[in-house]
């Protein structure tokens, strides 16, 4: 069975060249170069592996533009520790980096940017504080910042999600946001 770590969000200045350095590091050959397609919605991706035991990907989202890496893998320990090297050579977000970024107060844009940013970063369970923070990103008076919220669930699509969203589309003055926000919930249903 293949685990996968959560996406490691990449930060500004930090690119592919600097992953590809890691994977070197670690003597992994490139395996995959899989240009962006918008109209298929493949996003740019480059794998590197020695073996079906782990692999490092980096990807570029579409939808936020931001950069991430992910590792799969089938030990545990070796998983771990690769996501750890990672976490330390490419100076990713780390989780309380990301709680800690998503600021109510600021400007809509910015905390719109960074609701996406933390789920993109979630972790793979259950965390009852990212939970929270896009609960309250779910309420708040900006669209942007709500519809951020809406697709900042689809990254690591936890069950919990469920009622909140039942509860935000009772709420939801925007259409859009609503059909989006109906839309996560029917794939929620059927996973």
């Amino acid at each position: 069975m293949t685990d996968r770590s959560r996406r490691l969000v990449l930060r500004d200045g930090v690119d592919e060249s600097a992953v590809a350095e890691l994977a070197a590091l670690l003597g992994w050959p490139l395996r995959a170069d899989i240009p962006a397609d918008r109209q298929e919605w493949t996003p740019r991706q480059v794998a590197w592996y020695v073996g079906p035991a782990i692999a490092l990907t980096y990807v570029e989202d579409l939808l936020s533009g931001f950069p991430y890496v992910m590792i799969t893998g089938s030990d545990e320990k070796v998983l771990s520790a690769t996501v750890e090297l990672a976490e330390q050579k490419l100076n990713t977000w780390r989780l309380a980096e990301l709680i800690g970024d998503v600021d109510p107060e600021a400007d809509p844009a910015t905390y719109a940017e960074s609701v996406l940013r933390l789920g993109m970063g979630a972790p793979v369970e259950f965390d009852e504080e990212f939970f929270g923070t896009l609960r309250r990103a779910l309420r708040s008076g900006a669209a942007d910042v709500r519809q951020s919220a809406v697709w900042a669930i689809t990254y690591e699509p936890w069950p919990a999600y469920a009622t909140l969203l039942e509860e935000f589309l009772d709420n939801e003055p925007d259409q859009a946001i609503a059909d989006l926000a109906l839309n996560v919930l029917e794939e929620l249903a059927a996973m």
